[in-house]
């Protein structure tokens, strides 16, 4: 009867713990956008991998090093390895505890100290184990661990996050080393051309052609181009240094693939719907969890203001001989506790209250990276339209100035000009090849903005 009895109580005990206090978590809603602004009918949510989407196998191979080695993400895996191992600590405070106790000793006492348990008058041996488990009746302990398991999702989705922002800014970063490099073979080669110019005219001066204006004119344009030089230089160094630093390298040349003009990217890249959009952006969903985790703080802090019950229970062996220890000196003791607060003066209500004010906070903090994200989508979606309409537009400058610069030397040399009309295209067609490089870096730019915002490609 009295084992049925106990067995009634731990059943019964059970069944409370499934009482947790706090309630469920829901899915915060969010207003979304029908339709993201100049998005193509586009439907789809499926982004190609980022290794599938740049097809330059220079640009892959600094992509996979800075996946590898880059020490922030490094660090971030090394943050969701704690938060794992942070986890399994606080899950395991559901189950009980064992601990052991092993004590010696002995004293010797008069009767009227042993009267009013002075101490004693033998040897005392004992040995047992101890069992500790704390009963969630209201959901405390459950509560921590489900906080716990948001929070460690939460640095997870921050990883991911992470590696969405590295690949980015690793081909940012590329596409600015071409277009340098680019830019620097437009100037070498401007350099050349006017210093052959430089020549031919200083010929025609000697020989009184032509009068010392033309030469120093000349002159003057050849330094122009030859100055930029050395400052398309110094960044292309700049950018090294950065992708260098992203890859965990200290220094070197950063090896050189496809250039921005034969860069292969699909020519259309699926926008998706705003829903999906919250499905798969990695900061979105870090920020959901964070909400989930301070959500369940709640329950916790709720759960605090109700009484713990806890069972402790002693199995061992007690003797004041070592002899006579396990033959008859067995023992087994079980102990139920209930704590629960009185009177602390609303402490503990006040303390639901910071949670649900947090809860508060989290949930502002989740709608504004949702409203942010719609703003970057719609904000690449722009500059790919805008970008590829400026090129364009760029390019028919640069072939018409092109033309323009042939005709007008051939009308200098033929006397039916001044050489005031040459430096005007020469100077024309230079700005407008170097607005064409820096055009086209931009626009590739902007394709790698949108994928960011997308929130594809990071697995």
């Amino acid at each position: 009867m009295k084992k049925f009895f106990i067995l009634s109580c731990i059943l019964a005990t059970l069944i409370i713990s499934g009482c947790k206090v706090g309630g469920s978590f829901q899915q915060p809603v969010v207003n979304t956008p029908v339709a993201f602004t100049d998005a193509n009918n586009a439907d789809s949510s499926v982004l190609v991998k980022w290794f599938e989407l740049f097809k330059d196998p220079a640009l892959q191979s600094i992509i996979k090093t800075t996946l590898d080695s880059n020490r922030n993400l490094l660090l971030a895996s090394s943050r969701v390895l704690e938060a794992e191992a942070q986890l399994d600590i606080i899950h395991l405070n559901q189950m009980p505890s064992f601990n052991y106790q092993l004590q010696a000793g002995g004293g010797t006492a008069g009767i009227d100290a042993l009267k009013v348990g002075g101490g004693l008058n033998s040897a005392a041996l004992k040995a047992s184990g101890v069992l500790n488990w704390e009963i969630d009746l209201w959901g405390k302990l459950r509560g921590a661990t489900a906080s716990a398991r948001a929070q460690m999702l939460a640095t997870v989705e921050n990883t991911n996050a992470l590696k969405v922002s590295l690949v980015a800014d690793v081909a940012s970063l590329y596409f600015l080393l071409r277009d340098l490099d680019n830019r620097l073979l437009i100037a070498h080669r401007t350099v050349a051309s006017r210093k052959e110019n430089t020549r031919i005219i200083t010929d025609r001066y000697e020989k009184g052609y032509i009068s010392e204006l033309d030469r120093f004119q000349a002159v003057q344009q050849e330094a122009q181009a030859a100055a930029l030089i050395p400052n398309i230089e110094r960044q292309i160094k700049q950018t090294e240094n950065s992708l260098n630093l992203l890859m965990a390298r200290s220094y070197g040349i950063v090896p050189r693939g496809t250039t921005n003009f034969n860069q292969m990217l699909p020519p259309n890249i699926p926008v998706g719907l705003p829903s999906q959009l919250l499905q798969r952006r990695p900061d979105i969903r870090a920020s959901q969890k964070l909400l989930e985790a301070q959500f369940e703080k709640i329950g916790v802090a709720q759960a605090a203001r109700y009484p713990s019950f806890s069972l402790t229970g002693i199995l061992g062996f007690a003797s004041p001989q070592l002899s006579s220890l396990l033959s008859n000196g067995f023992v087994a003791n079980g102990f139920g506790g209930l704590v629960g607060p009185i009177f602390q003066f609303g402490q503990n209500k006040r303390k639901v209250d910071v949670e649900r004010i947090r809860t508060q906070q989290s949930q502002l903090a989740f709608e504004q990276t949702v409203l942010a994200s719609f703003a970057d989508v719609n904000n690449a979606l722009i500059s790919t339209k805008t970008f590829e309409e400026e090129y364009a537009k760029r390019k028919i400058q640069v072939d018409a100035g092109t033309k323009a610069l042939e005709l007008s030397q051939a009308r200098y040399n033929y006397g039916y000009t001044s050489y005031l009309e040459v430096l005007i295209q020469e100077n024309n067609l230079f700005d407008a090849e170097l607005q064409e490089s820096v055009l086209m870096q931009q626009k590739l730019n902007s394709i790698v903005a949108l994928y960011r915002a997308l929130g594809g490609g990071w697995n």
